[in-house]
C-alpha cells in the first residue's frame, strides 16, 4: 500500500515532499520485482521511485543531458536538447550529431564519445566556443561519462552540456579588470616617480638660483663696482630670466605637492576685500606700463572668510597677471567680489584676445598653453591655470572660464561662505587667527538661526530670552566635557540681530567635537519644543566641511582647520535645498530653447545640468514642470556659478552643472514652490 499523497498542481501530479511519495508509471509497477527494482526503499524505509526522479530531473533542468550508445547515437535526451534544436524529445531518438551539426564539429563531437567510451576516462567541464543550431554564437562545458551494463561493460556515455556564456563573460570582464589594474598601479607608481623627481629636482635648484639672483643684484647695487648701461641692462635681462625660472620652479614644486598629497592649506580669518586692495597697487602698475586700464569692484560690506591667504592670494595674482599679458594696450581688466547665498565669487574679466572655443575645455589642464596669442605671450609652463583650479577646489569651491576669441575672456571661481562672519570686529579676527597661525587643528562651530526674522515671531519665549538660553545651553554642553583651560572652546560670535553664534575648538578632536555637536542638538531641539508654538517645525542639521569625501579629484585635502555649521530653523541654507530630478525648460534670447533635468531645487534658486555653458549672471527664464502638483510655472533666474564636468558626462545628460538663482520671484510662484518643496521632501509613511 503506498502511502503519502500526490498534490495535483496546474493540472500536474506533484511529488508531496513531506510525506516523500512519488508518482510511479503504471508500466513499471506491473509486476512485484520490477517495482522492488525501481522503488527500493529509501529514507526511514519509504518506497523512493528513481525512474520519476530521473524524468522529473530530465525534464526541469535547463542544462542539455543525452544518453548515447556504443555507435553515438542518441538514445534519450531531454527536453532542453530537443528545444535547442527545435524538435520534440522523441524526434531527436535514434539520431547521431551528425544528424544536426556541421560535418566538422560532429566529427570532433564523436571523437570525444569515442575516446570516452574506448577509455573509459570521463571528460569534465571541456569549455567550448560553440554554434547553436539557431546560429546563435556561445560557450559551453561539457562533460561526458561513461555508462555500464550489470557486468561492467561499457554500453554509452551519459552526457551533460551548460551554457556557461554568463559566466565567461565575467571571466573576461575579471581579466580585463585585473589588467587595468594593473596598469593602474604602474601607472601611479610612474607618476609617483614622476612627482618624487620634480620634487627633488625643484628643490635642489631653488638653492644655486636664489644665490645666483642674490649675486645679481649684488652687482647690479654696484657693491662690486660700478657698472656701464650695457652692462646694467645685460644684467636686468639675466635677474628677469632669474625670476622667470625660479617662477617655474615654484609652479613644478606646488604640481608636485599637489599630486602627492603634501599640500597643506593654512587657514586664517580674512577680510576678501582686503587681501584684493593689498594686491592693487602691484597689478595697477603692472597693467599701466602695457597702458591696460584695471578697476576693482568690491562690495561695500567686509567678506569674511575662512581661507589660505596666500594660495588664494596666488589663484588671484595668476588671474589678473594672464589677464594682463593678453590684454592689448587700451584694453580694460575688471576684478569683482559677488556675495551669493552660500558662497562669494571672485571674477577677472579681461578685453583681451581671447580663448578659441576648442581650447576652452582644456584651460585648466596642466602643461596646457592655448593656441592664441605670440609666443612671448605663451612662455612657460602652463601649469598656472592647473594649480589654481587645484587650490579653489581644495578650499570647496568651483572655478570656469567664458570667453570669445577678440572679445576678451572671464574667469570666475567661487569660495565657501558663512552666513554672517561679513560682521566681525578686527579682534575677533586676530583672536581666531592667533589660534589658527599656532598650526593646532581648530574647529569652528557655526550656530545659525535660519530666517531669524521670521523665526522669531513663531517662537513663545523674547528673542532675547531665547538666545540668552541659547548661550547659558552652550556653555552648560561644554561643561559636561572635560576641558582643559586653554582647549576650552569660546563663543568668538555673538549676533543677537541675526540669531548667530560662532565657536572656536582649539587643539581639538574630530570625534570629541562630533559628540559636543550632537549633544548640543540634542538639547536645544528639547528646548526649542518647550518654548514653540503649536504647528512649529523644527529642523536642526549639522554640514561639515572639509567634507569626509576627497574635494579633489587627486588627494585628500590636508588642513588644520574645519568648520561645522549647525542650523535651526524651518529652512535650512535660508532656502531648503532638495534633492529632485524633474524636466524643465530654459528659454534663452532670440527665443532659443533648452530642455534638461534638475539636480535640486529651493524657493531661491534651482541647480541643473545643461549641454552648453551659460554666460555668468545671464538672465534665462525657466519653465518648471511640478510634476507632483500638476502645475507648469515660469520663473526668471540669473547664473549665479557654472561647473565643467565635461569629463564625467555621459551621453545626453549635459557637460555643465548651472547654479542658477532666482529673481523677481511671484509671491505666487514661491508659495507654489514652497508647498511642491514640502510634499517632495516629507518622509514617506
Amino acid at each position: 500500500m503506498r502511502r503519502g499523497t500526490k498534490v495535483r498542481q496546474s493540472g500536474k501530479e506533484k511529488v508531496d515532499y513531506k510525506n516523500l511519495t512519488y508518482k510511479t508509471p503504471p508500466s513499471k509497477v506491473s509486476g512485484g520485482s520490477t517495482c522492488a527494482r525501481l522503488c527500493p526503499q529509501g529514507y526511514e524505509g519509504i518506497p523512493v521511485d528513481k525512474y520519476a526522479l530521473l524524468v522529473d530531473f530530465m525534464n526541469h533542468t535547463p542544462d542539455v543531458i543525452y544518453f548515447k550508445d556504443k555507435r553515438g547515437r542518441l538514445v534519450m535526451v531531454n527536453q532542453a536538447h530537443a528545444n535547442g534544436l527545435g524538435l520534440k524529445p522523441q524526434e531527436v531518438a535514434g539520431k547521431t550529431d551528425f544528424d544536426f551539426f556541421p560535418k566538422n564539429k560532429a566529427q570532433k563531437m564523436f571523437k570525444d564519445d569515442m575516446y570516452v567510451m574506448r577509455t573509459g576516462k570521463p571528460i569534465i567541464d571541456k569549455v567550448e566556443r560553440a554554434t547553436r543550431p539557431d546560429g546563435v554564437d556561445n560557450y559551453v562545458s561539457t562533460t561526458k561519462v561513461p555508462s555500464y551494463d550489470d557486468k561492467g561493460e561499457i554500453t554509452g556515455l551519459v552526457g551533460i552540456t551548460r551554457d556557461i556564456t554568463h559566466r565567461m563573460q565575467l571571466v573576461r570582464l575579471r581579466e580585463e579588470k585585473d589588467h587595468v589594474e594593473k596598469e593602474l598601479r604602474a601607472l601611479q607608481e610612474l607618476n609617483k616617480s614622476k612627482s618624487d623627481f620634480v620634487s627633488v629636482v625643484s628643490h635642489e635648484l631653488r638653492t644655486p638660483l636664489t644665490i645666483i639672483k642674490e649675486a645679481i643684484m649684488l652687482i647690479l647695487d654696484e657693491i662690486a663696482g660700478s657698472l656701464n648701461n650695457n652692462q646694467k641692462e645685460l644684467l636686468i635681462k639675466a635677474k628677469d630670466n632669474v625670476e622667470r625660472l625660479k617662477n617655474i620652479i615654484e609652479e613644478l614644486f606646488d604640481m608636485s605637492r599637489i599630486e602627492r598629497g603634501r599640500l597643506k592649506l593654512h587657514y586664517s580669518l580674512v577680510n576678501l576685500n582686503d587681501l584684493l586692495k593689498d594686491l592693487l597697487g602691484f597689478f595697477k602698475r603692472l597693467a599701466e606700463s602695457k597702458g591696460i586700464n584695471l578697476e576693482y569692484h568690491l562690495p561695500k560690506t567686509e567678506v569674511n572668510l575662512f581661507l589660505d591667504t596666500e594660495r588664494i592670494n596666488q589663484v588671484i595674482s595668476n588671474l589678473i597677471n594672464n589677464a594682463v599679458k593678453f590684454t592689448e594696450a587700451g584694453g580694460k581688466i575688471e576684478v569683482e567680489i559677488k556675495v551669493l547665498e552660500d558662497k562669494v565669487r571672485i571674477g577677472v574679466t579681461d578685453t583681451g584676445i581671447g580663448i578659441a572655443k576648442v581650447d576652452l575645455s582644456k584651460v585648466f589642464n596642466k602643461f596646457v598653453q592655448t593656441s592664441n596669442g605670440t609666443a612671448a605671450q605663451r612662455k612657460g609652463l602652463g601649469l598656472g591655470l592647473s594649480i589654481a583650479k587645484e587650490l579653489v577646489q581644495r578650499h570647496g569651491g568651483e572655478i570656469w572660464v567664458e570667453s570669445k576669441m577678440g572679445i576678451g575672456s572671464k574667469f570666475y571661481f567661487t569660495l565657501p561662505r558663512l552666513f554672517a562672519m561679513n560682521v566681525l570686529g578686527k579682534d575677533v579676527r586676530e583672536r581666531i587667527n592667533n589660534l589658527l597661525d599656532k598650526g593646532v587643528s581648530t574647529y569652528l562651530i557655526n550656530l545659525l538661526i535660519i530666517n531669524f526674522k521670521e523665526f522669531k515671531r513663531r517662537i513663545k519665549v523674547g528673542p532675547k530670552k531665547m538666545l540668552g538660553d541659547l548661550k547659558l545651553i552652550i556653555n552648560l554642553t561644554f561643561n559636561e566635557f572635560s576641558f582643559s583651560v586653554k582647549d576650552k572652546p569660546q563663543i568668538v560670535i555673538e549676533d543677537y540681530r541675526r540669531g548667530e553664534f560662532s565657536i572656536i575648538f582649539p587643539n581639538a578632536g574630530g570625534k570629541k567635537v562630533a559628540e559636543v555637536c550632537e549633544l548640543l542638538k540634542s538639547k536645544i531641539k528639547r528646548y526649542l519644543i518647550e518654548k514653540s508654538g503649536e504647528n512649529v517645525f523644527m529642523n536642526l542639521g549639522i554640514f561639515s566641511y572639509p567634507s569626509k569625501t576627497p574635494v579633489s579629484t587627486t588627494q585628500q585635502l590636508l588642513t588644520n582647520f574645519y568648520i561645522k555649521k549647525i542650523y535651526i530653523g524651518s529652512e535650512m541654507r535660508r532656502f531648503r535645498r532638495v534633492g529632485y530630478s524633474m524636466s524643465i525648460e530654459m528659454i534663452f534670447p532670440q527665443n532659443k530653447k533648452e530642455s534638461s533635468h534638475t539636480i535640486d531645487i529651493s524657493c531661491g534658486g534651482v541647480c541643473f545640468m545643461s549641454k552648453v555653458q551659460l554666460k555668468t549672471d545671464a538672465q534665462v527664464e525657466i519653465k518648471l514642470e511640478l510634476s507632483k502638483r500638476k502645475k507648469l510655472i515660469c520663473v526668471k533666474g540669473r547664473v549665479a556659478w557654472v561647473k565643467n564636468i565635461e569629463q564625467f558626462s555621459v551621453g545626453n545628460i549635459g557637460k555643465y552643472k548651472i547654479g542658477l538663482e532666482f529673481i523677481d520671484l511671484k509671491d505666487e510662484d514661491r508659495k507654489t514652490l514652497s508647498k511642491f518643496i514640502k510634499s517632495i521632501s516629507a518622509p514617506k509613511s
